[in-house]
């Protein structure tokens, strides 16, 4: 994950947040996509073609040479088919979040916006927002928002139409605690975040 820029302008009525992943463009993002598909192919040829323990023929001789509807046919099959959906649903959380697009945060004392460019928008000319009641929000900490063998990526997590919301990929402990800080001035639900002066201890001891 290459390092994102933030822009943060905190005043006593609105914070405003800008994550800016030019250094990721959406480019890059395709790139990754395609990474993603050949990794997801090579994976399916070693499950079907390498050979099973023991001398074992592969998955693609049984398959190959089953009738249609037996175990050796059907077990094959849904196997080549499943592993792509698990690979999908395995990494792509890990993967937006990796390599974020643009995106920015505002809050004031009555609302707060999300917005962010659609992850394939390759001029990044076409953003989602998502709008709450700041009473509505609950919950908002600097947690470890996506996580895979190797890495954890922190950011914001916090709760609101019933659903965890994840932002601000990236974002630094720092920076974390001046945003909460004002949003919790705000009357935001920000209670006390362990993970957090956790995270400002170990950056004070580097």
């Amino acid at each position: 994950m290459a390092e994102p820029k933030f822009h943060l302008e905190v005043t006593t009525q609105s914070v405003y947040v800008r994550l800016d992943a030019s250094a990721q463009s959406g480019k890059t993002r395709l790139t990754v996509l395609a990474s993603f598909v050949g990794l997801t192919v090579l994976g399916m040829c070693a499950l079907l073609f390498l050979p099973g323990k023991n001398g074992n023929p592969s998955r693609w001789h049984d398959l190959s040479t089953s009738p249609p509807g037996s175990a050796d046919f059907v077990f094959p099959l849904l196997l080549m088919l499943s592993f792509p959906v698990l690979m999908l649903f395995g990494t792509k959380r890990y993967v937006k979040l990796a390599f974020p697009s643009d995106e920015t945060f505002r809050a004031d004392r009555s609302t707060l916006s999300v917005s962010r460019v659609r992850w394939l928008d390759v001029h990044s000319e076409n953003w989602n927002t998502r709008s709450f009641s700041l009473t509505a929000v609950r919950d908002m900490r600097f947690q470890s928002i996506v996580n895979l063998k190797g890495g954890s990526i922190y950011g914001l997590r916090f709760v609101a139409d019933g659903k965890t919301q994840r932002v601000l990929p990236g974002l630094k402990p720092r920076d974390a605690e001046t945003i909460l800080k004002a949003l919790k001035s705000f009357g935001a639900d920000v209670p006390d975040d362990l993970v957090l002066q956790r995270k400002l201890k170990e950056d004070l001891s580097t």
